[in-house]
């Protein structure tokens, strides 16, 4: 996969290489669920240098569309997003490197961050309990650009806020003191080549998770997290395709909450006849630290108590497995429609170990133990174990990927029952 050419020819399927694509949420929900082993759009998120692959391009969606919605009812998705990637060639025809790319999105919710935000905080006295906000501006904002080897930089800042107010259920904003919640990352990758057969990537990702009821400034407490990611692609001529090795660390720190997580793996994807392959296998570790956390595991929600502690109850839960991931997407009955199929399946042995303070308390762990764990089987999330979907490409400038909801083909379809996608995404090149 050669960047340079990548840059140049902008939408070729074939030129971009084997496993790069203008891809979408939709398409990588429907194909495996993982972007670790194929280039896609998706990945300017982990490496902010990749933005130069995609010059000129605008992406967009309504959202995920997962919530419980009633017989006879409807509901609009939640969190759409838009934004787009708009770039100058400072070189000539022949060669367009160097370039300058910058790029925004509004609406993502960062959801690696995002989990460690509690839905209630207790202040100093028990009974003061406040709702932790949605963050409102949720802004991506990029600035990239490639050296006249092709060689690729990108810059990347997420700023996901919300201080004094509060979403109400008719969708207007009123005034609450303790209501704070954010999330900042800044971050900065490498795309680089290493001779015509081997690109390498790396980017490296500083964040600061923090939420009420006090309102902080970038600097307090010091609870910062470090993201760090790489991987490489190698072309294989013998399979038409990419050997894709990876690594990544996260050391996520928050109020009250500590999380290391590790994971190696390798990956390859394949050219096949009008379609495409993807196959990765992962090694992970991931350990959770919490202290005055409960979670309610019925209905999801977590409080986390901020009263002074001057001895922490610590509790601990370590995660040790693998994950297996694949995704195939093949044209059939015309160019322009394509279906899609993946899935992903990790097995977790974990041991749990509450602090003796904690007993009878349900936190991140309700007791001492240990258990086998795997990702969600079948919720119609982005993490559950199969995905199913299709993508409409009208003279590759504008693409249109859907998820299709896993149930649709099991409901009664005199009721009018659940819901027929997941996920619409939309992509055009200009």
């Amino acid at each position: 996969m050669k960047l340079r050419s990548a840059i140049a020819v902008g939408t070729a399927f074939g030129i971009l290489g084997v496993g790069s694509a203008f891809a979408t949420f939709a398409r990588i929900e429907s194909m495996g669920k993982n972007t670790t082993y194929i280039m896609d759009d998706v990945s300017i998120f982990d490496n902010a240098a990749n933005i130069n692959l995609y010059p000129n391009y605008l992406i967009g969606e309504f959202g995920p569309y997962t919530q419980n919605v009633k017989t006879g009812e409807n509901q609009d998705p939640m969190h759409p997003n838009f934004g787009g990637i708009f770039s100058i060639s400072l070189g000539d025809e022949n060669n367009p490197d160097p370039r300058l790319s910058i790029g925004g999105l509004f609406g993502r919710i960062n959801t690696d961050l995002a989990r460690f935000l509690p839905t209630r905080v207790v202040g100093e006295n028990v009974r003061d309990t406040s709702l932790v906000p949605e963050t409102v501006t949720n802004f991506d904002g990029f600035l990239g650009g490639t050296l006249s080897n092709g060689d690729a930089w990108g810059l990347h800042i997420y700023i996901a806020h919300q201080d004094g107010g509060y979403e109400t259920p008719s969708g207007t904003y009123q005034v609450d003191e303790n209501a704070y919640a954010s999330i900042v990352q800044a971050d900065a990758g490498l795309n680089m080549q290493f001779g015509s057969n081997i690109d390498f990537e790396f980017s490296f990702a500083l964040a600061r998770i923090q939420f009420g009821p006090d309102h902080k400034n970038f600097f307090d407490d010091g609870d910062f997290s470090f993201i760090a990611k790489s991987r490489a692609f190698f072309t294989l001529e013998a399979i038409d395709g990419e050997l894709v090795p990876a690594v990544s660390a996260k050391f996520i720190e928050a109020p009250g909450i500590d999380n290391k997580h590790a994971q190696v793996g390798v990956g390859i994807n394949v050219a096949l006849d009008r379609g495409f392959f993807w196959l990765g296998a992962d090694f992970i570790w991931d350990q959770t630290k919490a202290h005055d956390w409960t979670v309610n595991y019925k209905t999801g929600e977590t409080i986390y108590n901020s009263q002074d502690n001057d001895d922490p109850a610590w509790d601990k839960r370590r995660d040790i497995g693998g994950m297996i991931s694949f995704g195939i997407e093949r044209n059939i009955w015309w160019d322009w429609f394509v279906i899609r199929v993946g899935g992903q399946k990790s097995i977790l042995y974990t041991d749990c170990n509450q602090n003796d303070k904690n007993k009878g308390k349900f936190g991140i762990c309700t007791d001492d133990g240990n258990f086998f764990s795997t990702n969600p089987l079948a919720d119609g999330t982005a993490d559950d174990h199969v995905g199913f979907g299709f993508g409409i490409n009208i003279e590759e400038k504008l693409k249109i990927d859907v998820t299709v909801a896993e149930d649709l083909l099991f409901r009664n379809p005199f009721q009018g029952e659940g819901r027929m996608f997941s996920r619409i995404s939309a992509t055009y090149s200009f």
